[in-house]
């Protein structure tokens, strides 16, 4: 996680932060009081409303502040219903959270943040414009223009109805493949030009939020720095995935890396992620994916990585993410320890 112009973060969760603003450094001085709530996350489905507009860019702007003002308006719903709670007291389901042991409840929902995803940026580009984010220049430019406006609306709507509205990088575990589900129900053949993964066995998914497609053999550098020119205006967190498969790479080819990303790009956060599998017969764990333990032989292994911001089995993944890890460009080349590396960084 990377600290930047003159500013902290609190990073939460696998991509969630905080921005520190005055009154977090004068709470810095009784540490108990540094609370941060961020109550909900609203996610846009970006390719649907590119089948929506039809090409037409102005009809797609206007489409995505509807769609901004409709999660505004559920976040308004949620809150209201959680205030009701919170008058309870003592008496209500919340009550934990409305404890006053310092001069302010636990949950300071004034303080709140109210979280706006989105998910298939590279999607909403590819039927909009007819290419993908890494295949052009204008077409990146013409993401970041959509980006910019959810960024700009999201502060209008934080003014209109007071309240913190920020845009997030949703992790969406479930939800790239649940919007790809439905759009193939409800916006077929448009869905089916631009749904990644395999249609057979219904491993299908849009791209997460603002990510490059994770089939593309980018050199890795490159990738942190065109997915970095979105995260200035993703307040809530952003990162970028550097899947590195069964490889263990040099500590000092990561530090070196990691350097770069933080002098060269406007990237937020970066995350390695490397494979594993664990034997549940001799309980040891190697690095890669196998079908087979390499110490006993057992047929008995589970897969462990990462399906978003964080590690866990891979029985335990839907049909999309399943897909989405078929097609992830592992940078193996580029992380090798040095004596073996082909590769060098530039």
């Amino acid at each position: 996680v990377f600290d930047r112009g003159g500013t902290a973060k609190i990073s939460e969760c696998c991509r969630l932060s905080f921005k520190l603003e005055a009154q977090d450094f004068s709470d810095a001085r009784e540490p108990w009081k540094m609370r941060y709530c961020a109550l909900q996350n609203v996610t846009l489905n970006l390719p649907r409303i590119a089948y929506l507009s039809q090409h037409d860019d102005t009809v797609l702007f206007s489409r995505v502040s509807e769609a901004m003002e409709l999660a505004a308006k559920a976040h308004l719903q949620k809150k209201a219903f959680i205030e009701k709670l919170l008058s309870l007291g003592d008496k209500g389901p919340l009550s934990l959270l409305t404890m006053n042991k310092d001069g302010s409840p636990y949950l300071k929902i004034e303080r709140a943040s109210f979280l706006i995803g989105m998910l298939g940026l590279n999607e909403l580009v590819q039927f909009h414009t007819g290419k993908e984010l890494h295949e052009s220049k204008e077409v990146l430019k013409f993401a970041l223009k959509v980006i910019a406006h959810m960024h700009l609306v999201a502060k209008k709507l934080s003014a209109k109805y007071h309240m913190k509205f920020v845009l997030e990088q949703t992790p969406a575990e479930s939800t790239a493949y649940r919007f790809a589900k439905l759009d193939m129900e409800h916006f077929y053949p448009e869905a089916h030009q631009v749904i990644k993964g395999n249609f057979e066995r219904n491993e299908i998914y849009y791209t997460n939020s603002t990510y490059l497609p994770v089939s593309v053999p980018i050199n890795p550098i490159e990738r942190v720095r065109k997915e970095g020119l979105f995260h200035p205006l993703i307040e809530a967190g952003a990162l970028t995935h550097i899947w590195i498969g069964e490889k263990r790479p040099a500590k000092e080819s990561l530090a070196n890396f990691v350097l770069k990303t933080f002098r060269h790009t406007t990237n937020d956060q970066i995350a390695f992620s490397p494979e594993f599998t664990n034997c549940s017969d001799c309980g040891k764990t190697e690095r890669g994916l196998k079908d087979k333990c390499s110490y006993c032989g057992s047929s008995r292994v589970e897969g462990i990585t990462r399906i978003t911001g964080y590690f866990t089995k891979i029985s335990s993944w839907n049909k999309g993410k399943i897909g989405e890890l078929h097609d992830r460009y592992r940078n193996q080349e580029y992380f090798l320890p040095e004596t073996e590396q082909k590769v060098m960084v530039a």
